[in-house]
């Protein structure tokens, strides 16, 4: 009996979500971000005294 409010509140939601959708314009341009940004190139040049990672290759290790 409880899962009935569910089951008319469901496709009420889901009508208003194609709604939404369906009333967003096709064409709209997606803004670009101008001027500030991330640039990976000087992320990693100055990127200082970063923890080492060590790594033990078992590739070619066999149980006997």
């Amino acid at each position: 009996m409880r899962n009935t409010p569910l089951f008319g509140f469901a496709p009420g939601l889901i009508a208003v979500g194609f709604g939404v959708w369906a009333a967003s314009p096709a064409n709209a341009p997606a803004s670009p971000s101008i001027g500030q940004g991330i640039e990976p190139r000087q992320i990693m040049v100055n990127a200082k005294e970063l923890p080492t990672v060590e790594f033990a290759d078992y590739t070619f290790v066999f149980a006997h």
